[in-house]
């Protein structure tokens, strides 16, 4: 995405660098047609000291508590029947008028190639977990959403976190460090690592 003035920049509240993540007032949702990840999730939220975690079971459903209750970070399952994750965060980055238009987004996917990632990105997901989930890296990527916030942009043809990096040439010496992932082009549908994940997303 190319910068044009019709952007609009938002800047993300950051907490203090050496504070403690506090997660006991957080107002999380999460999204999943299976029962049992349902339940996996909210056991795992509940060990982050997160209160009774928000569920839904469908995307209608999610739809419906976003349109009356404001949250800090929606967990939805990328592949579920008739509406999925993909359709959720379209829905949520789509209306500016939605209390949770800015919202954080982690889509939650045990199929990973290197479109799919993309596509999650360019609907304005913020971090893409893979399945089946591991506590400490589903705490691991809550707490990079809190510490690291990206700029919110609204323009034209995207609206999420800030997708833009900055193109320089890197220190002589310094490798860069997207180029395993970079290398994935020539085989879109392989099933990506967590850590080839996160290079895509910065």
């Amino acid at each position: 995405m190319t910068a044009t003035d019709t952007d609009e920049v938002v800047e993300p509240r950051r907490p203090t660098g050496g504070q403690r993540l506090d997660l006991k007032r957080a107002r999380l949702l999460i999204v999943d047609d299976n029962p049992q990840a349902l339940e996996i999730l909210a056991q795992a939220l509940l060990g982050f000291c997160v209160r009774n975690p928000s569920q839904a079971r469908s995307v209608e459903e999610a739809v419906r508590l976003l349109h009356s209750d404001q949250f800090d970070l929606i967990i939805v399952d990328g592949e579920m029947p008739e509406h999925d994750g993909f359709d959720l965060a379209g829905h949520i980055r789509g209306n500016p008028n939605n209390p949770n238009f800015t919202v954080p987004i982690m889509l939650v996917s045990g199929f990973t190639p290197r479109q799919k990632v993309i596509r999650a990105r360019d609907a304005g997901v913020n971090v893409v977990v893979t399945k089946p989930i591991v506590p400490g890296v589903l705490l691991g990527r809550i707490e990079w959403l809190a510490r690291n916030p990206r700029q919110f942009v609204t323009s034209d043809n995207y609206c999420g976190p800030d997708r833009r990096f900055k193109k320089v040439p890197l220190p002589e010496g310094i490798p860069e460090r997207r180029a395993d992932a970079m290398r994935l082009i020539a085989q879109p549908e392989r099933a990506m690592s967590q850590n080839e994940i996160d290079s895509i997303f910065g």
